[in-house]
């Protein structure tokens, strides 16, 4: 009896459901013309609204950075370390630069004003980058009301000038600068830039890229080239030392030619010369077995960053094509309709069912 009762239930139930169903696909049927201007009207609105944007040309550098690792630079440490030498300090940009600092390297301000205040040529005009923005963005007008001038030299640059270089940097960071991390796994970093000129983009990419490298290189090597460089003044005056000694050693053997070694006083001089030529010529080999262990590593310290991809005219257009931008609105538009009415209907369904269970 109860399993009869439950059949007969569930029969109920399916019926309601189909029944709620042919309801609601008549009540789609009889809201075409609402769902059809909707859509259309929504897709107009996309379309338009793609179609007033501006042109954007992405210009993207992607490069992969040295993957540290202490085998050779052990090896080299302990070898150096026999002869009396540390070169823990010629290997400190093991640490130093991890790949979130380059990322934040280059949206710091000192890179960004750099690049911004470099001259570089584009659309056949030579000037600085922010001169170029500024005239992308339609603000020459009102930079020469204010009196603000870029092309000057360096030492002229003053606040107001750089009250300038802030706002533009701020945009650049927000709208058109992005550096990521394509891999948590890889050591690969893309830069991008975005904006409505090809030139400017593929200008302000690569010299960026050019600068924040070139202080990567230059920090990372910093205090292993000046160790090598003090190494090398060491042998240099070391050397010159030797050579001195050399000559006076042979001056005096040439003075006394026939030295009596039972005096042991005449003797002397020449002992002192002979004495100061082997400290020296010992000295003057360790240093040289010094400088070539540092030559060595500051090769090998000299990080790698090998470009994969670089920004090659002409530039890719972000902007969606005006096809794609009609059909992407219309299909955006008909599911929002169809989600609206639906949502209608069973409001609607919901009103009824409330009011027949209070009557």
């Amino acid at each position: 009896m109860d399993k009869a009762n439950n059949s007969s239930e569930e029969n109920i139930t399916l019926a309601v459901l189909v029944q709620r169903i042919k309801n609601w696909i008549a009540f789609m049927l009889s809201a075409w013309k609402k769902i059809l201007l909707g859509t259309l009207f929504i897709g107009a609105v996309f379309f338009l609204y793609q179609f007033a944007k501006r042109n954007s040309y992405r210009a993207e550098t992607t490069f992969v950075l040295e993957s540290e690792g202490g085998g050779i630079g052990g090896q080299l440490s302990s070898l150096a370390n026999l002869t009396g030498i540390n070169l823990g300090s010629m290997s400190e940009g093991s640490s130093l630069f991890q790949i979130d600092n380059i990322i934040e390297l280059y949206r710091s301000y000192r890179m960004m004003r750099k690049t911004l205040l470099t001259e570089v040529e584009v659309s056949s005009k030579k000037q600085r980058l922010i001169t170029h923005y500024i005239e992308d963005a339609k603000l020459s007008k009102k930079m020469s009301k204010a009196g603000i001038n870029f092309e000057v030299p360096d030492n002229q640059i003053e606040i107001r000038h750089d009250s300038v270089l802030k706002e533009v940097v701020e945009d650049i960071l927000k709208y058109n600068l992005s550096v990521t991390k394509p891999s948590r796994k890889l050591t690969i970093l893309s830069v991008v830039y975005s904006s409505k000129s090809q030139e400017f983009s593929k200008a302000f990419n690569e010299t960026l890229v050019k600068h924040v490298n070139e202080f990567y290189l230059d920090t990372k090597t910093k205090k292993s080239g000046d160790n090598l460089g003090i190494l090398a003044y060491q042998t240099d005056s070391v050397k010159r030392v030797l050579d001195k000694t050399l000559a006076d050693l042979a001056e005096f053997e040439e003075r006394h030619p026939n030295l009596n070694p039972l005096r042991a006083k005449e003797l002397l001089p020449y002992q002192k010369l002979q004495i100061d030529v082997r400290a020296s010529g010992a000295v003057y080999e360790e240093l040289v077995k010094n400088l070539e262990l540092a030559k060595i590593s500051y090769r090998n310290n000299q990080p790698l960053i090998q470009v994969i991809d670089e920004p090659v005219l002409p530039l890719k257009n972000q902007k969606m094509k005006w096809y794609k931008a009609l059909v992407i609105g219309l299909v955006i538009g008909g599911v929002f309709m169809v989600f609206w009415v639906t949502m209608s209907y069973f409001y609607r369904l919901a009103l009824r069912d409330d009011k027949e269970s209070i009557e």
